[in-house]
């Protein structure tokens, strides 16, 4: 999507204890339902069209991603009578959305961050609708079906937007002066490439990857990116059922291998003070190669460059990568996914299903062209306006693996231990063993078997 601030794209601490207050106030099963309805059945999913006069529904939206669905809205709101109250909830939207819901407060629909992490307070509340055989999920393009929304092979979440995909955005301008043609094919090879850039004492270059460990979120990418071979073998099945921690050698090894990245000098000397705004500045204006990141990390560097897609397809790149080659991974956010929650009243429950299948079928190609996105639905062509590095990173999707995220039963503050990390106050092995404690805290929360 365009113009979008940054968002965190992880649970923050407080919405840890918030996700663990809701599992604790839920059953222990987190994909418990008290009722079992057939979502196969023909009036499940009302016509995208059919007239719902006299009926309101709310959704709420997070600050960051107010405008999103603006537009779509008002022409549902034409197309069949109904009234949608769009409410933007203030930051931190997940903290308050959660708390919110916990004490009894929810809207019809409301976009979501549509992992597993992210879902299974509410499932475990019995809050949400499923959202099983919906009619344009097979109308998904490849990989999308399965980027978001599922725990335990049940709908919960639609995606609407493409997910973020955890990978290398890269300036072509250093590369070239480096002297590199090709871009990387595995960690080892990345390294590699940062040392050459490095080596090349180009003018300007202060350093051939940039972190930004003073805003913290994006510390964890470096980290995940190289899990997902581990990923598609069943690293996170290992770690939910606590046959495998973090602080094993899968985890560990990606955790010193970031670790290294400083200690050879190819990161930015202010990694663990500087912020995400100073790292798109480094991107765009050149003073560093590589970061580390996913989509909305792009959008910070687009709006330096006013959107400009020709100027953007001149100057950044992007690729996946991963410990042996180029596998992306998936990471959704609210900017991605939106939820139903159930209310007691089946008319209106309908009615917001009914919101979410005209939003992927009659107003999908409207809504594309007013986001100037990349389009989730084979039969809606992905906007003219969406750079290539973005392009190139949804095109990752079919073959990725999702994020710790998408498939763990819990996400500990990684990216805080990792920052803590660059600066100094917690080794490598103390990342891995403060991470783990939390994950087993939240694990336990949910009547995980292994802890």
């Amino acid at each position: 999507m365009k113009n979008n601030s940054a968002m965190k794209h992880i649970v923050t601490s407080t919405a840890v204890v918030a996700t663990l207050s809701m599992l604790l106030a839920g059953c222990s099963n987190p994909t418990a339902s008290s009722t079992d309805v057939d979502t196969s059945s023909a009036d499940y999913w009302p016509k995208a069209t059919q007239s719902l006069e006299g009926t309101t529904l709310k959704m709420w939206v997070p600050q960051a991603a107010s405008k999103i669905p603006v537009n779509m809205v008002k022409e549902f709101e034409k197309a069949t009578g109904a009234k949608v109250d769009v409410e933007v909830i203030p930051d931190p939207y997940e903290q308050n959305v959660q708390t919110k819901v916990t004490t009894g407060d929810a809207p019809n629909l409301a976009l979501w961050q549509p992992t597993r992490s992210m879902l299974a307070g509410f499932i475990a509340q019995d809050k949400l609708q499923k959202l099983d055989n919906a009619p344009f999920v097979d109308n998904y393009t490849e990989g999308m079906a399965e980027a978001g929304g599922l725990v335990e092979n049940t709908r919960y979440a639609a995606l609407f937007g493409a997910p973020s995909v955890m990978g290398v955005f890269y300036n072509k301008q250093v590369f070239e002066k480096a002297g590199i043609t090709n871009t990387p094919k595995n960690w080892d090879e990345l390294v590699e490439t940062a040392k050459k850039i490095k080596a090349a004492n180009i003018d300007g270059v202060e350093s051939p990857f940039f972190e930004m460990g003073g805003s913290q979120w994006g510390t964890q990418y470096s980290v995940q990116v190289q899990l997902a071979e581990a990923a598609k073998d069943g690293l996170w099945d290992r770690v939910n059922t606590g046959k495998e921690k973090f602080t094993d050698k899968t985890i560990m090894t990606a955790i010193n291998n970031y670790k290294a990245l400083f200690d050879e000098g190819l990161e930015n000397k202010d990694a663990g003070s500087a912020k995400n705004d100073e790292q798109a500045a480094a991107l765009w204006n050149g003073k560093t190669g590589m970061m580390i990141g996913i989509g909305v990390m792009f959008n910070m560097v687009a709006a330096l460059a006013n959107n400009d897609k020709a100027a953007l397809d001149e100057k950044i790149g992007f690729f996946p990568i991963s410990s042996k080659g180029n596998i992306g991974t998936i990471i959704p956010d609210a900017n991605n996914g939106v939820v139903a929650f159930k209310s007691g009243d089946n008319a209106k429950d309908a009615a917001a299903r009914q919101l979410i299948n005209y939003w992927l079928s009659d107003g999908y190609e409207g809504f594309v062209k007013d986001q100037s996105a990349v389009s989730v639905l084979k039969t809606v062509d992905s906007s003219p306006d969406v750079p290539e590095a973005l392009t190139d990173s949804a095109a990752a999707i079919k073959d990725g693996v999702g994020s710790m995220q998408s498939l763990a039963i819990g996400n500990p503050d990684l990216y805080i231990n990792l920052a803590d990390m660059i600066n100094g106050t917690k080794t490598p092995e103390q990342v891995g063993q403060a991470t783990q404690d939390q994950f087993a805290q939240l694990a336990k929360a949910q009547g995980a078997s292994g802890f």
